[in-house]
């Protein structure tokens, strides 16, 4: 591999509208060692041709069509076409900062074998971004400068998936997109988990994200928020175990899905909510304990699907730590 090469890897599905800006802001990247792997997956607009067009131009670009339609096999595609030291993904309607490269391969330079180095990231949007969007992207660039980014890994995605780098090769080491599941962005977060990468955050904003009606990512039930818990669910129980004292705080919509999803898996846990009189004859069968109910349990692991204001967050928070609970080893948000 051609030494600081970084590949970017682009799957592309009915991009038209928006591929024109997305490789201008490519090829203006300050750092010029890069290639463009760009997988078409079976577009039906202008995409392949002006991809095409692009790579007439720029022998940086290559243009692929996929075989086997998906986001996942178009990015296992790209990966063994890659012909970086560096990978980096990038989404055909997004926007990269001019520095973007740059400061990646500078931060992996200096990182520790095995770093997954990310940014900051925008959205933006021709009309409004929506305000669940802007909460995410506040909540993300928080919590990847954190100490412990990893100690909301089941809470959200913690990586925006076109906003990473790392080596090829060490992607391909831990099996790159094969066997992911959807949503593949945040499996390959798993699976970087798993294999127990250091995050290197930069202080930067490193993608800009655009909003639009026609994502993927809202327009696809691999997208969905039963398929993130679905996903979820099945990481934790894979990863978290022994399982000896389960415990599930919360009664709202996310919690029920997890206990669903727990319940589906046969995987026994204690219910427990902050006010548990509201339901006198439990839900899904299963009996809600008041949750000072968790003092007198040991070998505790908790899953907590409750969002209490910052000032009772703080509350509840001293209250497990009094409890010898630390975020991230023995209590997750979900």
């Amino acid at each position: 591999m051609p030494d600081n090469l970084v590949s970017i890897i682009m799957p592309v599905y009915n991009a038209a509208p928006f591929l024109a800006d997305c490789l201008k802001s490519i090829q203006q990247q300050s750092y010029s060692n890069w290639e463009l792997v760009a997988i078409d997956d079976f577009s039906t607009d202008a995409s392949f041709k002006i991809l095409e067009e692009a790579s007439s131009f720029y022998r940086q670009i290559r243009v692929i069509k996929n075989t086997e339609k998906g986001i996942i096999p178009a990015l296992s595609l790209a990966l063994k076409n890659a012909n970086g030291h560096f990978i980096t993904r990038m989404d055909a309607d997004d926007i990269m900062p001019a520095d973007r490269l740059l400061k990646m391969v500078e931060a992996l330079n200096a990182a520790s074998p095995k770093t997954v180095v990310t940014g900051l990231v925008e959205y933006f949007s021709t009309t409004v971004v929506s305000p669940g969007y802007k909460t995410y992207q506040d909540w993300l660039n928080k919590n990847i400068q954190e100490a412990n980014p990893w100690a909301n890994v089941y809470r959200e995605c913690i990586i925006a998936s076109p906003c990473w780098m790392l080596q090829t090769q060490e992607l391909r080491d831990i099996g790159g997109f094969g066997s992911l599941e959807y949503p593949e962005d945040y499996d390959l977060v798993f699976r970087l988990f798993k294999n127990q990468f250091p995050i290197k955050a930069l202080p930067e904003v490193l993608l800009k994200w655009r909003e639009h009606p026609d994502r993927t990512s809202r327009n696809s039930e691999d997208y969905a928020q039963e398929s993130f818990f679905k996903l979820k669910v099945k990481r934790f129980l894979e990863f978290e175990k022994p399982l000896e004292n389960l415990v599930l705080w919360g009664t709202g919509v996310k919690a029920r899905l997890t206990a669903k999803l727990l319940l589906e898996n046969s995987t026994p846990f204690t219910w427990m909510d902050l006010h548990p009189e509201k339901y006198p004859d439990g839900i899904f069968d299963q009996v809600i304990l008041p949750f000072r109910e968790i003092e007198g349990m040991e070998k505790v692991k908790l899953i907590l699907a409750v969002y209490p204001p910052k000032k009772e967050k703080l509350k509840m928070e001293n209250y497990l730590k009094n409890l010898h609970l630390k975020e991230g080893e023995t209590y997750w948000y979900f």
